[in-house]
C-alpha cells in the first residue's frame, strides 16, 4: 500500500476542519469552566487557530494570525487568568492529535508524512502560544498599571479631603467594605530601591510585605511617604500587631485612629503623619489612638530649650544628676491624679516617701509636684523628649 502523502493529510484537514473545530471546542469547555461562564463561543478562536496551524505547514503563511494575538488581548482585558489561557493551547494541542489519530489514521500515517508535518504543528503550536501568551501579559500589566495609577488618584484625593461626600462610595471601589478605616503612613529611612521616575520603588518590598500578611489594599505614596488605607476590623488589629514585630528599623510606621468612612480622610491622614512623627529606633509603630492629650500636643510643637521655665529646668537637671526621683513621682502623681498613697503604691514607696520628694522639690525649684500645672509641664516635657520634638539640649540627661 502506497503511504499517505502530506498533501492528502493537508487536504483531509482542510475538508473536515468544522469537524475539528467542535471537537476541539467542546473538549475546552468540557475542561475549562470560565470559557462556560464567560458564555464563550470557541468555535471562531479554535478554527483560527487549526486553519493557521495547515497554512503554515503548507507554507501560505509565515507570519503569526494576529486575530489569534488580538484574541489573548481580550481575554486578558476580560479578566480571564492567564492558566486558562495556557489551558486552552494544551487542549487544542492534545484534542488535535486525538482527531488526528482516531478520525483518520490512514491520512496521518506515521510512517509516511503524518510525523513530519505533526512535528511542524508543534513548533507552530510553540510560537503561537508563546506570542499569544506575551501579549496576554502585557496586556494585563497595562491594565494593572492603569488601575494601579487610577486607585492611587482616588486614595490621593480622599486624604486631600476632596470628594468627601464620596468617600464612602470610593473606599468600597478600592475594596474597603468596613465602617471604619484608618490611615497607615510609613517612612522609610534606610537605602534601597529608589527610581526618581517612580516614587513607590523604593517601598516595593515593603508593599509585597503587607500584602502578603494581610490582603490588597489601597495605598499611594506621596511626599516620600507610603500611604495605606486599612478597614478598621479584628483582622487589621491582628496585622498591625504582627507588623510591629516583623518591621525593619529603617521603617517608622503612624497609624491614625479608627475614623468613619461618612467623612473626609484628610483627618486621619493628618493623624497618622502625627503618630509617624513619634516613632523612632525603640518605637517604630505608633498608634495615635493610644496617645494622650499631652503626647498628641507633644507630637505637634518643637519645644525648645529656652522656652523651658528656669524652675522646671532646675528641677530637671538636678534630678537627672542626683537621682532623685521626682520626675518619676510626678508621673505616678499624674496617673494616680495627684493621689500620695496611689503614687506610693505605683512606686512601691512609703508614702512619707512621696511627701519627702514633694518637699525637696519644692525647696530647690519653688515646683510643687501635687500641682496639675506643674505635673502637666513636666508631663508634656517627656513626651517631647520621647518623640524627638524637644530642640534643645536636654536638662533631664543623665551626665556621662
Amino acid at each position: 500500500m502506497a503511504r499517505a502523502t502530506r498533501a492528502n493529510l493537508l487536504a483531509t484537514l482542510h475538508r473536515n476542519l468544522p469537524e475539528i473545530t467542535d471537537h476541539v471546542s467542546e473538549a475546552a469547555l468540557a475542561a475549562i469552566p470560565a470559557y462556560a461562564e464567560f458564555d464563550e463561543d470557541l468555535r471562531c478562536p479554535t478554527g483560527l487557530a487549526v486553519r493557521s496551524f495547515v497554512e503554515h505547514v503548507e507554507g501560505k503563511r509565515n507570519e503569526v494570525d494576529h486575530s489569534l494575538i488580538e484574541y489573548a488581548r481580550q481575554l486578558a482585558q476580560r479578566g480571564v487568568d492567564g492558566g486558562t489561557l495556557a489551558h486552552w493551547w494544551r487542549i487544542v494541542n492534545h484534542e488535535l492529535w486525538v482527531w488526528l489519530t482516531t478520525k483518520c489514521p490512514t491520512e496521518f500515517d506515521l510512517q509516511g508524512d503524518g510525523l513530519a508535518v505533526w512535528n511542524e504543528f508543534l513548533d507552530i503550536h510553540e510560537r503561537y502560544v508563546g506570542a499569544s501568551m506575551d501579549a496576554f501579559f502585557e496586556t494585563q500589566s497595562e491594565m494593572r498599571a492603569s488601575e494601579l495609577a487610577c486607585r492611587h488618584a482616588s486614595l490621593d484625593a480622599l486624604l486631600d479631603g476632596r470628594a468627601s461626600d464620596q468617600t464612602a462610595t470610593m473606599l468600597q471601589v478600592l475594596g474597603i467594605r468596613s465602617e471604619k478605616v484608618r490611615i497607615a503612613r510609613f517612612s522609610f529611612t534606610g537605602t534601597g530601591p529608589n527610581d526618581p521616575a517612580d516614587p513607590s520603588s523604593r517601598f516595593e518590598p515593603l508593599i509585597r510585605d503587607i500584602q502578603a500578611h494581610t490582603r490588597r489594599l489601597p495605598w499611594t505614596v506621596s511626599d516620600g511617604r507610603l500611604i495605606v488605607c486599612l478597614p478598621h476590623d479584628e483582622r487589621t488589629k491582628g496585622s498591625l500587631a504582627r507588623l510591629a514585630d516583623r518591621l525593619e528599623p529603617t521603617v517608622h510606621v503612624g497609624v491614625s485612629r479608627p475614623w468613619p468612612i461618612t467623612g473626609s480622610l484628610a483627618v486621619p491622614n493628618r493623624q497618622a503623619e502625627l503618630a509617624l512623627r513619634g516613632a523612632g529606633t525603640t518605637t517604630r509603630l505608633v498608634d495615635f489612638g493610644a496617645l494622650s492629650l499631652v503626647q498628641i500636643a507633644a507630637l505637634q510643637v518643637d519645644l525648645k530649650a529656652e522656652d523651658v521655665p528656669p524652675a522646671l529646668d532646675t528641677l530637671l537637671a538636678e534630678d537627672a544628676r542626683s537621682g532623685h526621683e521626682w520626675v518619676r513621682t510626678a508621673e505616678a502623681l499624674t496617673q494616680s491624679h495627684g493621689s500620695i498613697s496611689g503614687a506610693a503604691g505605683a512606686l512601691q514607696v512609703h508614702a512619707n516617701t512621696i511627701y519627702y520628694r514633694i518637699t525637696a522639690a519644692r525647696s530647690l525649684s519653688g515646683l510643687d509636684l501635687r500641682n496639675p500645672t506643674v505635673l502637666a509641664d513636666i508631663q508634656f516635657f517627656q513626651a517631647c523628649r520621647a518623640f524627638g520634638t524637644y530642640n534643645g539640649a536636654d536638662p533631664a540627661a543623665p551626665p556621662e
